[in-house]
């Protein structure tokens, strides 16, 4: 049981959600130690990690339980609540759930900073709570986006950010956004979520269909899959003018020709994380029944159950979000 320190408060988790980013790190955080290495970086604690092992989960809804030293207590025993994934440690941020000194919500319990935490209206579930921190990324996408008026979009990779993005964009009034995936129950989900229009990626340009749908509107292209060569194709299929938003994290090295972006003034924005601002608007879209949380959440596990559902969300067609509740059994449902 850990035990809270000054200004931090114990968290008994409720819900968490399996991150994209949990399973990136789970299959390919060797390879990421290397990459560093070899450009030059300082591996020691990424090593440390990898070696010693970290307890995952960023995306998380608990119960206050107890307050430590020197905290305010303006939150009462039994609130639930959210919080960015990092946590202060002598003035400084932490990330939750990627080292060993702070423990993630794959977890009964885990101490919080106080003074990051969010209390959860009443009208939100706690299920819904635990989408907050994904939805987050997809605000901050979209307000990196800096979407000109009447502008188009396409969602290159229809999974959880990607799908989070469309939602956000049509709470935003967009009205043109084409959706692409592989997956067909991606498709049916990202249309669900406010696409305008569905593709299957190897058989349609969403780019294309952008055009067509809205003539001469600028465009905007969010690259959610990480896949090898997508960024480059982008480069080449996007029209004059347009923007890339990258949230997708590649595996490996990634080109592109300088010399088309350059002729065609593209802008490439790379994105990660959220101001504090855009984790409250998160919450505030949940609340006010903006974001269809319960169309992405497609199975429960408990502790147990984490490791078959690291394999069960590599077919799309099975799952979109998966939720850890510490207290259940380990069955998948």
């Amino acid at each position: 049981m850990p035990e809270p320190g000054p200004g931090e408060v114990l968290i008994k988790v409720r819900s968490c959600g399996i991150c994209g980013s949990d399973l990136h790190v789970f299959k390919h955080q060797k390879h990421t130690i290397e990459t560093a290495r070899s450009l030059g970086a300082d591996v020691t604690e990424l090593e440390r990690a990898y070696n010693q092992g970290v307890v995952l989960g960023h995306e998380f809804v608990g119960e206050v339980c107890a307050f430590g030293p020197g905290t305010e207590r303006a939150l009462a025993v039994g609130d639930r609540v959210v919080s960015m994934p990092f946590v202060l440690k002598q003035g400084a941020p932490v990330l939750i759930g990627s080292n060993p000194e702070t423990t993630g919500a794959y977890a009964e319990y885990m101490t919080l900073t106080e003074a990051m935490l969010l209390k959860v209206p009443a009208t939100v579930p706690t299920e819904a709570a635990a989408f907050v921190e994904p939805l987050g990324i997809a605000v901050h996408s979209v307000n990196k986006a800096a979407l000109p008026d009447g502008a188009a979009a396409v969602i290159v990779g229809a999974g959880p950010i990607g799908l989070a993005i469309t939602a956000v964009l049509r709470a935003r009034g967009v009205r043109t956004i084409i959706a692409s995936d592989l997956s067909p129950k991606r498709r049916e989900l990202a249309a669900r979520m406010g696409a305008s229009d569905v593709v299957n990626g190897a058989e349609q340009s969403p780019i294309a269909l952008a055009a067509e749908k809205a003539p001469g509107a600028p465009l905007v292209i969010f690259e959610n899959t990480g896949a090898p060569g997508m960024l480059g194709r982008l480069v080449l299929e996007a029209p004059q003018n347009a923007r890339i938003v990258v949230t997708g994290i590649a595996s490996g090295n990634e080109s592109f020709l300088p010399m088309v972006a350059i002729a065609k003034e593209l802008s490439m924005v790379f994105v990660i994380y959220y101001s504090p601002e855009e984790f409250a608007d998160a919450l505030r879209l949940i609340e006010q029944g903006l974001f269809d949380w319960q169309a992405l959440h497609t199975g429960t596990v408990g502790l147990d159950g984490i490791a078959g559902a690291f394999s069960e969300l590599a077919d799309p067609e099975k799952h979109a979000k998966i939720l850890i509740d510490p207290w259940s059994d380990g069955s998948l449902n």
